[in-house]
């Protein structure tokens, strides 16, 4: 516990205060990420939705390094018509990667079988980018976690200049 004098040196208030907008800032920067990945989410779902059929299916193991853990890149490859030129596609979802886990990478070509007429979703301002899901738009819904940091790091700004105006 901190003494009355301490509270209110020049150097607590302005500690306090930088702290509060150190919250403050990683907050709006959580938001911020929260909302671009909503974004990127929802814009493809105004994408044109044509018929594709699946060429490949496939797990590929790699190992980046010598002494990495072996990843599972799921590979679903894909042939779609858009505006009368055939593009091949390769991408579940927006944003793909490899995973260590093999039944991940497993559970995400699972829906998929080698020959079938499935949906993909295409990019009307470039053909070339075509998907097969959709990614979530969960990040609109949490996105008033890092709003609580915001609203906190306020708190302490707004109370350490109570603090100090109240010295004086």
């Amino acid at each position: 516990m901190t003494n009355k004098s301490e509270a209110q040196k020049p150097g607590s208030f302005v500690g306090t205060l930088l702290f509060g907008l150190a919250i403050v800032f990683l907050g709006i920067l959580f938001i911020y990420v929260l909302l671009v990945a909503y974004g990127r989410a929802k814009e493809t779902r105004s994408w044109n939705k044509v018929s594709a059929k699946i060429l490949r299916l496939e797990i590929i193991e790699s190992r980046p390094t010598p002494n990495s853990p072996i990843q599972f890149t799921p590979v679903v490859e894909y042939e779609y018509l858009y505006g009368d030129v055939k593009y091949i596609g390769t991408s579940i979802k927006r944003v793909n990667g490899p995973s260590s886990d093999r039944g991940r990478a497993e559970k995400k070509i699972k829906p998929f079988s080698k020959g079938a007429e499935v949906d993909c979703w295409v990019n009307p301002n470039d053909p070339s980018q075509a998907l097969l899901k959709h990614g979530t738009l969960a990040p609109l819904y949490t996105v008033w976690f890092p709003g609580l940091f915001v609203i906190a790091g306020l708190g302490i700004i707004i109370n350490a200049f109570k603090r100090f105006i109240n010295k004086s």
